[in-house]
């Protein structure tokens, strides 16, 4: 199955561009009442765990290293950041924001002591500061900051919140685990639950599953923004193409309300995808706006600190990178992109197929060996679950 074709040619030759999975785009927490929804059945294992990804990740050899060396340089260059302590204060309040998923939250700390010396954030948080400066991605200082707030805030934030503090920080399995653990029928009259729920099943390639939660939140609530915005995005991957035309209308809706609201005379459309008040929480349609436009790279790369926990999203910006003579990030972001959501096939697949393509470019079938050896383990153990990851 050749998803990524002719990513290489000639210089004076232009380069195939490579379908997205996305197609046909178009430009107070209310209770539910009745019966709960009959989703409080428990999140099945998971096949794929860190632990089971580890183990399937075989030692480095003389084939492999020459790519890993080719793939750090790519990230070296691709992710060197403001490591100074005045960036680290922004990422620190900007992370609490999103940890309590919360784009309006108004807080400062106190940093004084009892004796009255009061600390910068970089001085009061050394330990995590001294951590943080030493990693290159965004979305991992995010997430180191998130397990600080895990063990002072964890406390002081509802069960939805929870579940999208593990979701935005790659981890749907960990939010299965824990609505299997914590959350009880009465939680489930809470529509956030619901919507923080149906997105993890949908970050889980469940589609049905969350197809069925979001439904029922929707026929509950169908004016609530979140409901709708989530319903949206699993009616575009989950339904046939009457259901993508009703997700269209649902996303084209609320853009109207906002641009309605808005006192601007001019709107940078995406700006309604980023993480502010009432933004529009869509990964989906975020990436197909992206591909409509025809957005640079820099614009990928700012939606992708929205979205880096969306496989999908992930996959676009492969797509992108391929289309635009990039094919060693496009690697190096579908190596990474298999590795943390084995169970999303068409990740995997385009990451197999772009290594045989790397290995036919250079004549090398030995070309990392390794990697492709786990992208297959992946891909063996999906087939194992018939699919039902």
């Amino acid at each position: 199955m050749n998803i990524f074709k002719k990513l290489f040619g000639k210089k004076d030759t232009n380069i195939e561009e490579v379908p997205s999975a996305l197609e046909n785009v178009v430009p107070d927490q209310p209770e539910i009442s009745g019966n709960t929804a009959p989703m409080t059945e428990e999140i099945e294992e998971a096949p794929f765990t860190q632990e089971k990804v580890a183990a399937a990740q075989p030692e480095a050899n003389e084939y492999t290293l020459p790519a890993a060396e080719e793939l750090k340089k790519a990230f070296d260059e691709k992710f060197s950041f403001d490591r100074s302590e005045e960036n680290f204060e922004i990422e620190m309040y900007n992370s609490i924001k999103r940890y309590y998923s919360r784009p309006d939250l108004d807080i400062r700390f106190n940093l004084t002591d009892a004796n009255g010396i009061t600390y910068k954030p970089h001085e009061a948080f050394n330990a995590v500061f001294d951590k943080w400066k030493e990693i290159r991605s965004k979305w991992d200082r995010r997430g180191l900051l998130f397990s600080f707030w895990d063990e002072t805030e964890s406390n002081k934030i509802g069960k939805w919140q929870i579940i999208e503090r593990y979701n935005n920080d790659r981890k749907p399995v960990e939010a299965g685990e824990y609505f299997s653990k914590n959350v009880k029928d009465d939680d489930l009259n809470d529509a956030l639950v619901l919507v923080a729920m149906a997105k993890t099943n949908r970050l889980l390639s469940r589609l049905e599953k969350a197809r069925k939660i979001i439904e029922y939140a929707f026929e509950n609530v169908p004016n609530h923004p979140k409901v709708r915005v989530e319903y949206a995005n699993i009616l575009h991957l989950h339904g046939n193409e009457s259901d993508k035309q009703k997700a269209h209308n649902l996303i084209d809706e609320l853009l109207k309300e906002k641009i309605a609201a808005s006192d601007q005379k001019t709107i940078g459309l995406l700006n309604y995808f980023c993480f502010s008040k009432a933004y529009i929480d869509s990964s989906i349609f975020a990436a197909s706006f992206l591909h409509a436009g025809n957005a640079d790279l820099k614009a990928w790369d700012l939606l992708a600190e929205e979205y880096y926990y969306c496989p999908v999203f992930r996959y676009e910006h492969a797509v992108k990178l391929t289309n635009t003579n990039e094919p060693m990030l496009a690697l190096a972001k579908l190596n990474s992109l298999a590795d943390e959501f084995p169970w999303y096939e068409q990740g995997v697949i385009a990451a197999i197929d772009i290594i045989n393509q790397f290995r036919s470019q250079m004549n090398n079938l030995r070309f990392m060996e390794d990697e492709l050896q786990r992208l297959n383990h992946y891909l063996s153990v999906h087939k194992q679950h018939g699919g039902d990851i």
